[in-house]
């Protein structure tokens, strides 16, 4: 009985000992020594997983809210931004020679509305000299040919119709014909009061109006073709041109 003990105790003891180390070892094998197989994979917790998303949504916020503001890209002329410039084109309504053409008619209303001007040229001998050197020999010729200021007038509104001439020149033409035509009016009343002693105080005033009324209409008109822009802004008269002229 001592001796199965004995022989037991001596192989089995041993053995217990050798499986209790060999476990120890994988207990305390270091992260170095292990296969990749081996590694367990580390996840992170769910409060970082939240304030993940949470930095994540509030990203995507701002840039939807930044993708859903309106991108101006118009300047303050209202062309693109990034629009290549070019030197040499001429921009606006009236293009070229055209700008000067379109000024050419409103003579007819300077020559026709000269006599209007008689008491500011008194008051202000600056202009009655411009107009003794601009004016003076073609409204002296116009009263010595009456025929020829009818000629201007059938140039004026006719001319630019027949030579194809662009449809701005062809409305400043019209315009220009039309305010000549309203100057009838007060020529009409200055010589049915001719004869008539009415005293300056009151003639004085009432023929300075209507010398200031067209000169601004023209001034308006003039610095509106050099800049290019059509002078379509006269009450009843642009539009009366405007419609004279047709669409095309």
């Amino acid at each position: 009985m001592c001796t199965r003990s004995y022989v037991w105790t001596r192989f089995t003891v041993p053995l217990l000992v050798a499986i209790f180390v060999r476990c120890e070892s994988f207990a305390f094998v270091s992260p170095a020594t292990t296969s990749p197989m081996s590694r367990v994979t580390s996840f992170p917790s769910s409060s970082m997983r939240s304030n993940s998303r949470l930095y994540d949504s509030s990203g995507g916020d701002n840039n939807d809210k930044e993708s859903e503001q309106p991108v101006n890209d118009l300047d303050i002329f209202g062309q693109p931004k990034d629009k290549p410039r070019n030197k040499n084109e001429d921009e606006g309504e009236i293009r070229g020679p055209d700008r000067i053409k379109s000024c050419i008619p409103y003579t007819l209303v300077l020559i026709d509305g000269d006599s209007f001007g008689r008491y500011i040229y008194e008051r202000i001998p600056p202009l009655g000299s411009l107009d003794y050197v601009f004016l003076r020999p073609i409204v002296d010729a116009v009263h010595v040919a009456p025929l020829l200021g009818v000629l201007l007038f059938v140039v004026f509104a006719l001319g630019p119709q027949f030579t194809n001439q662009s449809r701005e020149v062809r409305f400043n033409s019209q315009q220009a014909i039309l305010i000549d035509v309203a100057l009838i009016f007060p020529q009409l009343i200055g010589e049915a009061i001719a004869d008539e002693k009415i005293p300056r105080a009151l003639l004085e005033p009432c023929t300075n109006f209507v010398w200031y009324a067209y000169v601004s209409l023209v001034i308006y008109c003039v610095t509106s073709n050099l800049r290019g822009k059509i002078p379509n802004q006269i009450p009843f008269v642009s539009a009366a041109a405007d419609m004279a002229i047709g669409p095309f």
